[in-house]
Parts: C-alpha cells; structure tokens; sequence
C-alpha cells in the first residue's frame, strides 16, 4: 500500500503541533504553581493507587532507618501523612475552622465531604460557609476518598482497606474541648482489623505511665498518629 509521503507529513505536523501544546500546559503549570489544596487532590489520588496496588505485592520493605515494615504499613503511614496535611496544615481543617476545638471533624469520612458535618452546622454555624477574605470556614472536600466504610460512606482507609479512625472526643460527650483537641489521632487497626488504642479520657496523651497515658502496649497492633503533640514511645 502506496501512502502519499505529503499524508506522512501532514500527520508528523499535526503529532508536533500536540507536542508543543503539551509543553505549553506543562509551562504553564509550573510558571503558575499548585495550591496546597491541588497538592493533596494530588497525593490523594496517589495514596489511592498505592492502597490498591501495594497490597498485592505482599512483602517487606526495608526503610533508610534500617525497619523492615509491610506495604500494607508503609501504605497506612503516607495515608496517615496526608490526612495530617489536611487537617493541621498551613490552609487545613484546623486553620480554616479557626481552631475551634468544637468544630473539628470526629470522622476521617468528614474530610471527603463538600458539605460540612452536622456537629459544625450545630455548634459553630458561622463556619459553614468558607469566607476567603478572613480564610475560615469549612472549605471541604479536603481530601478524595481512598474507600468506604461498612456503610459503604466514602471514606479514607488504611492499607488493609479499612477505615481509619479519628480519636478526639475522648470522653464521648459530644463535645471536643482544648484538652482534647491537643491529643486528636489517627488509629489503623493494623493487621488484626480490631482497634485496640482505648480512646478514654485517662489515655489522651502519649508516655509510658501505664493507667494514665497511652502505651504502645496497649495500642496492639494498631497503628496511631498524634496530629498535635510529638509520640516519643517506644
């Protein structure tokens, strides 16, 4: 079959004219940069793959700090990184919300809402409209679901395709006060699917006196991020 060398011309115009439009976009983004909000869309969808993905590779990795820890593990940890991002970062939840321990998110699913949670409309109504003018205000979705939950309710899991939990309301009154906003964490339930880490008023902070603090001991296999506050257990 005989093709017309001014047809093969015509077709490598048209590829390098695409090629040059592309660069141009990619200019274009780089000139005008991300927000931190596009970045976390961005990690998100990253974190979703990698949910999906790693699990299936089934092995071990070994970390620059010399600990050998599971996809499953590692996967849970980017999770857990992304979530602090969006809750205590510079624009985050805890930013937007004006520090008002009252109107944190009890739910990680909270996160992937557009609409605020009921607990914001409640006690915080000035904050359900974002206002971009003083910089506060609900301002969700902040993350993209990574799941659902057993409900089937868009949420953010672990690497074992879990839910992963947000302990704030420590005394399970209804109400998050500053004493408890300042030990808000994320808990994996880890290999075993059973969250072990006692969410209670005694067990807020993180240390090592057993009754009165968390201990890793009693966390099990979970795996726990304290958003606020340093975690030098052992």
């Amino acid at each position: 079959m005989n093709i017309h060398p001014t047809k093969i011309d015509s077709r490598k115009q048209r590829r390098a004219r695409q090629a040059m439009r592309r660069a141009d976009r990619l200019v274009m983004a780089n000139r005008n940069g991300l927000t931190l909000l596009e970045l976390l869309v961005v990690v998100s969808i990253l974190v979703a793959t990698a949910v999906i993905v790693l699990p299936m590779l089934n092995t071990q990795i070994e970390t620059p700090g010399g600990q050998t820890k599971t996809v499953n593990e590692i996967s849970t940890q980017t999770t857990f990184t992304v979530i602090r991002d969006a809750m205590v970062g510079e624009q985050g939840v805890m930013e937007n919300l004006a520090h008002r321990p009252d109107a944190l998110p009890r739910e990680v699913s909270e996160l992937v809402a557009a609409d605020p949670p009921k607990h914001v409309k409640d006690n915080t109504p000035e904050l359900v409209q974002f206002n971009p003018i003083l910089g506060i205000g609900w301002r969700g979705p902040y993350l993209l679901p990574t799941g659902k939950n057993h409900e089937g309710k868009p949420t953010l899991v672990d690497g074992w395709g879990r839910e992963i939990k947000l302990q704030v309301d420590f005394d399970a009154d209804g109400q998050v006060d500053m004493q408890e906003s300042k030990y808000i964490r994320l808990v994996s339930a880890g290999p075993n699917g059973e969250i072990e880490t006692p969410a209670d008023s005694l067990n807020m902070e993180p240390g090592s006196d057993d009754g009165r603090q968390l201990t890793m001991s009693e966390c099990g296999d979970d795996l726990v991020l304290f958003l606020c506050v340093p975690d030098y257990r052992q």
